[in-house]
Order: structure tokens, then C-alpha cells, then sequence
């Protein structure tokens, strides 16, 4: 393991040279974190692997062509962020379920207990979980991304986070992580290097933490919606490989997780509203406007009623479940519903992901 370096001014010159997000360099992020985020920078390791290493790095991921950067560089980002800064707890069952697989013992959680949020976007999870959980139950989250402008937007609410790719935990070391959750984003990673980000996952646990792998199960309503409504309605289509249960177990089983559990886990959209009408239009403006489906704007490019019948129509499409196979550990809507809620409406979106469990073997069982 290396050591980090007492006096970083001596890697001032080296890491000014490399960009890490817009407009800032490796040395001013670090100098930001060492100021604003010292439990975050007191985890980083600049010298971990050599500078080359990190250069190339960051050059590689400023080529990456990802959906989540800004409009002016041809991503939909723009209007998620948006979506997830207003209205972040509408997805709140599925991201805590998540979490307390990530964290099963509460009461295991203290000052030091440290979670990596690897596909973090820009810190939803921990928005969520800190508003919706005693502070005496919240770990202390990580986000991390490849996108930069999710960063970003991260760092600008405040949020610990860094860019990287779960393939390269390039400044951990080994054993950092009481958690690391993989989520909303595990089909992004090219599937020839998805075992690679496992095993970085693996590295940077401590023994006998946790990991959640989560995404969603080829075939599933919820892929029909990524992969017919995203890639005919978005600015930049929607392709990518997505996963069978047993390629879920394979990435933790190939990279010596222990206690691999397969799972489905409940994870709808859901907004509580003073009337129906006021439920059902603001999850369709919610959903429209978190995947930016501008295809569907009319002519004049502004939303109208028919546009608003025209989603709702494709989301029932693609968002009706077989009740009989629906997770059976939550309270759950098998279709697109809106319905009396105490003295509210609850407009909802069912969602279901495959989700997988594992955790890394403790010391003992790991040298034996």
C-alpha cells in the first residue's frame, strides 16, 4: 500500500496538469477536499499509483461520451439533474431498500463507518438517505461518477464526491469502504469491464463489508422502457447491454464475494399530490423531464394535454407487471395507478431491479 505524502505541495506542479472535472485540475480538487471534505480527503491517496497513471486516466475519461454531461456537449444531464435536485424522493423506496442491503446492522454505523456510492450521479443516494434516517443511522457517503458535470453538481449542494470510474478507484487503497453500492447506472459500464469494476469494488471493501450490485433483468418491463421509450424519445438514444440473474451472481462469485444473494427489489416512482389531477400530471412532467424524452414534444415544442396522454399511455406500456411476480417484501402497484393516500393522492410508477448481495469474506476467512 502506498503512503500518502505528508506535505502534497510537492505534487503541486505534476497534478495541476491534469484535469479532473470542468474547469478544475487534480491539484485544486484536492486542495478543495483537503478544505471542504476532510473525512473524503483523509480516504484519498494521491500517491497510490504513480501521476502517468492518473493522467492517463482522466484523459480517457474526458473522451468518454456519457449521456449525463450538459446539453452543449450532447447529453440529456442538463434536465436529470433537474429532475433529481426537485424531486429526489420520489425515488425513495427503491434507493433505501438499497441502502439497508448495503448496511443491513444500523446500528454498526458510526463516525467512521464510510460508504462508496460508486454510480452516484450527483448524490441522490445521500440526499435521500439523509433525509429520510436518523442522523445517528447515516454513514458517510462517497459519491462517485464518471460524469463531470454530475460531480459537479454534487460538490456545488455540498456533497462529498469524486470523478472516477468504478473500473479505476484510482486514489483508494485497499480496505477503505465499510459499503460499496453499485446502482442506476451498472449497464453503462462496457460489459467487457464490468468483472474489472467488481473486483475494484472487492479491493477497496474492508473485510467483511457488504456490496449491492443493482440494475435491471434483460426481458423485465423496466428495460422495455429503457430500451424502446429512452432510445426513440431521447436527444441521445438508449443502448446498452443489461443483465440475467445469473450474470449478476457470475461478477460476484468471479471476484470472491461470499453470501451471494439474488434478489428482486421493489424500486417505483412515487409523488403524493393535494389532488389526482395534480398526482398524475406531476409524475408524467416528473418522468419527462428526469429522462429528457424531447422527441415527444409536439410542434411547437411546448407540453400539451395530448403529450401528456401520449406518456401516460407509453408508460403503462412499459410499466405493467404480472401481479404473481411482483417482490412480495413491500407494499407495491402493479400498474401505473393514482390513488387515496391518507389525506394526499399517491401517483406511482412501478419499477422492479435485479439486485445482488454479497460480501467480502473477514480477515480470518480471506487468509484461510
Amino acid at each position: 500500500m502506498s503512503q500518502k505524502p505528508d506535505n502534497l505541495e510537492s505534487m503541486r506542479d505534476e497534478f495541476s496538469r491534469i484535469a479532473v472535472l470542468p474547469g478544475m485540475n487534480a491539484w485544486e480538487y484536492l486542495t478543495m477536499c483537503r478544505e471542504r471534505h476532510p473525512a473524503l480527503y483523509r480516504r484519498l491517496n494521491p500517491a497510490r499509483v504513480p501521476v502517468e497513471h492518473v493522467a492517463r486516466l482522466y484523459e480517457g475519461v474526458a473522451e468518454l461520451a456519457t449521456h449525463f454531461e450538459g446539453k452543449l456537449e450532447s447529453g440529456r444531464g442538463d434536465s436529470y439533474r433537474k429532475a433529481q435536485n426537485d424531486n429526489y424522493l420520489i425515488r425513495a423506496v427503491g434507493f433505501l431498500r438499497i441502502f439497508d442491503l448495503a448496511v443491513p446492522d444500523r446500528a454498526a454505523v458510526s463516525a467512521d463507518f464510510a460508504v462508496l456510492d460508486s454510480l452516484g450521479g450527483n448524490g441522490t443516494l445521500t440526499r435521500i438517505v439523509r433525509d429520510s434516517l436518523p442522523a445517528a443511522q447515516v454513514p458517510y457517503i462517497i459519491t462517485s461518477d464518471v460524469s463531470g458535470r454530475m460531480i459537479e453538481s454534487a460538490l456545488a449542494q455540498g456533497l462529498p464526491a469524486i470523478r472516477q470510474p468504478l473500473q479505476d478507484l484510482v486514489w483508494f487503497d485497499d480496505c477503505t469502504f465499510d459499503a460499496v453500492i453499485v446502482a442506476y447506472g451498472t449497464h453503462h459500464i462496457p460489459p467487457e469491464e464490468r468483472a474489472r469494476a467488481m473486483a475494484e469494488a472487492y479491493r477497496v471493501l474492508k473485510p467483511g463489508g457488504h456490496v449491492v450490485l443493482q440494475d435491471f433483468e434483460i426481458g423485465c418491463p423496466t428495460t422495455d422502457w429503457y430500451d424502446k421509450v429512452l432510445d426513440r424519445y431521447t436527444l441521445t438514444g438508449h443502448k446498452y447491454e443489461y443483465f440475467t440473474r445469473q450474470q449478476f451472481e457470475d461478477l460476484l462469485d468471479g471476484n470472491s464475494f461470499e453470501d451471494i444473494n439474488v434478489l428482486d427489489v421493489y424500486d417505483p416512482f412515487i409523488l403524493y399530490a393535494d389532488d389526482p389531477k395534480k398526482a398524475r400530471l406531476g409524475l408524467l412532467e416528473y418522468i419527462f423531464t428526469l429522462f429528457a424524452l424531447e422527441k415527444l414534444l409536439p410542434g411547437g415544442g411546448v407540453p400539451d394535454e395530448r403529450l401528456w396522454d401520449e406518456l401516460e399511455a407509453i408508460v403503462r406500456e412499459t410499466s405493467t407487471f404480472d401481479p404473481a411476480r411482483m417482490p412480495a417484501d413491500a407494499p407495491h402497484v402493479s400498474e401505473f395507478t393514482v390513488a387515496r393516500d391518507g389525506d394526499r393522492y399517491r401517483a406511482e410508477i412501478p419499477r422492479v431491479c435485479l439486485v445482488a448481495t454479497g460480501r467480502r469474506p473477514p480477515v480470518d476467512a480471506a487468509r484461510g
